[in-house]
């Protein structure tokens, strides 16, 4: 059965499952993509696509939807928000600078042009996380999910919490280093600058 977007939002609105389902073999694809292509994992494109339907959900039933589209890319760019923003407070915690030290972004409502700005940054964060020593992956890792120090400490094997500090803050300096030193790095900041302040 092919369903309208004005059956999809009532089914959804009513729980139905076969509306669900419907949406998970015609939507999940999308959200699945842009995820992966942007360090996320499988796992991480199952929850943002539940998170977007509970997103939906709470939306439609609030009578906040106004459709300018179809509803496969109104959901598709809640999804890409939500993962967004996910990126942005993850990086923010490896990255804490002030060339970042921007105020929180609502992503729904920003141009398109401004996501893809992010999405770069993030991309470039990405790529010089992983050309970091694998040590260094694995104590950021945990710094990233707020495990305290001295669970990192004994997770990590290292002789006590101060150790740990010490290494971590040599890592997230040693990340600092790498992105200010690319290239792109400037041409993004100068870029995202010139928006900021026309």
């Amino acid at each position: 059965m092919i369903y309208s977007d004005e059956l999809l939002l009532k089914g959804l609105r009513e729980q139905k499952v076969d509306c669900i389902k419907y949406m998970y073999r015609n939507y999940f694809p999308l959200v699945k993509s842009i995820v992966v292509k942007n360090s996320g994992s499988y796992e991480d494109a199952e929850d943002v696509f539940q998170d977007g339907l509970i997103a939906l959900y709470y939306k439609s039933n609030a009578g906040k939807i106004i459709l300018n589209c179809n509803l496969k890319t109104f959901f598709y760019s809640i999804c890409k928000n939500i993962w967004l923003q996910r990126l942005d407070r993850k990086w923010r915690l490896l990255y804490q600078d002030e060339m970042l030290n921007e105020p929180t972004v609502e992503y729904e409502n920003e141009e398109t042009d401004y996501n893809e700005l992010k999405l770069e940054k993030l991309r470039l964060f990405h790529i010089h996380f992983l050309s970091l020593p694998t040590e260094c992956q694995e104590l950021l890792t945990y710094f990233i999910a707020k495990i305290p120090l001295k669970d990192i400490a004994r997770l990590m094997g290292f002789k006590n919490e101060r150790y740990a500090k010490q290494r971590k803050y040599l890592c997230k300096n040693m990340l600092r280093k790498r992105i200010k030193n690319d290239p792109r790095s400037k041409w993004l900041f100068i870029y995202d600058t010139t928006r900021q302040n026309p």
